[in-house]
């Protein structure tokens, strides 16, 4: 009797055990945030920004710095070919002409300061005839080359674009393209390269000079009250047709000697999963081989790598 009580004990001993011990297992063991492939639909792009402008204008210029003593049109005046644009302030432009000498910012020594100031014009003509744009303000100083005043010879807007020459190769007329303006951000206007340019010129991004080439985009509805002429915008042509593709954040990304890797959870098991990724996005990356839409993948492979039980949310 006293032997078969003790077995009775022991067995309950056991029972209770093996119900407290994978209990407190998993007490102990953290829950792994899990995730799946997001389907989003993309397209490969080009972007570039740029401004609205007339798409037949020219800037009234002077190849010698000049200061302004008065503008004899006023933006929306149309003028002819010979028309005076503004008068110059010899006088200030001649120092002004003196001060960039001192500063280094001519030559003095390939130019002869005195022959160059006699050259100063008293007027400013225009080659063209057209609508003007915009103008220079009384007394303000325009250095040479620079833009005096604009002058339209159509109404017809469009945006001129700055591209990479890194990018280039892949823009060709008549492509779509779409702009967004700074002024009605998040308001897509749609349209189509219209011009290449043949030459190529340099420009900041911030601090870095790089190499482009500006493009010509001709929006689809030209009589749109938000084209203005000198608003910014930022440009996105498109090289292909949307297709549906999957990402993942990159959080759950890994990558060692031998490939980038997930960690996917299979049969209450994380398994490693080689991947191939594609294009990034400030959100996740495209993963091209290794997933499908219906996986389960581990959002932090670190709290899993070394964990040998795992429970999911």
């Amino acid at each position: 009797m006293k032997y078969l009580i003790f077995a009775l004990v022991i067995g309950l001993v056991f029972a209770v055990a093996a119900g407290v011990v994978p209990a407190a297992v998993e007490s102990m063991t953290p829950i792994c945030e899990t995730v799946k492939p997001d389907k989003r639909s993309f397209s490969e792009t080009i972007s570039g920004s740029g401004t609205l402008r007339y798409k037949e204008q020219s800037e009234v210029t002077c190849s010698l710095p000049v200061v302004i003593e008065k503008m004899c049109v006023s933006q929306g005046d149309v003028v002819e070919a010979g028309d005076i644009i503004a008068k110059v302030d010899r006088e200030s432009s001649t120092a002004l002409l003196m001060s960039l000498s001192q500063a280094n910012a001519l030559n003095a020594a390939a130019v002869d300061l005195q022959a160059a100031a006699a050259l100063i014009p008293e007027s400013i003509i225009s080659e063209c005839a057209g609508r003007v744009v915009s103008v220079s303000a009384i007394g303000e100083a325009v250095l040479s080359g620079e833009s005096i005043a604009v002058i339209a010879q159509c109404d017809s807007i469009a945006v001129s674009a700055a591209i990479s020459e890194l990018d280039i190769a892949k823009v060709k007329l008549g492509q779509s393209a779409s702009f967004e303006l700074s002024a009605y951000p998040n308001e897509k206007i749609f349209g189509t390269v219209s011009e290449i340019s043949d030459h190529a010129r340099n420009q900041y991004s911030g601090t870095v000079l790089e190499t482009v080439i500006d493009i010509l985009i001709t929006p689809d509805i030209t009589a749109d009250e938000r084209l203005k002429s000198g608003f910014s915008a930022d440009v996105e042509i498109g090289l292909s047709e949307p297709r549906e593709i999957l990402t993942v954040p990159y959080s759950a990304i890994e990558q060692d000697d031998l490939s980038e890797y997930v960690y996917v959870y299979e049969n209450g098991e994380a398994v490693r999963r080689n991947i191939v990724t594609g294009n990034e996005f400030s959100d996740a990356a495209e993963v091209c081989e290794g997933l499908s839409e219906g996986d389960i993948i581990f959002k932090d492979p670190k709290t899993v790598a070394l964990q040998k039980y795992i429970r999911i949310e």
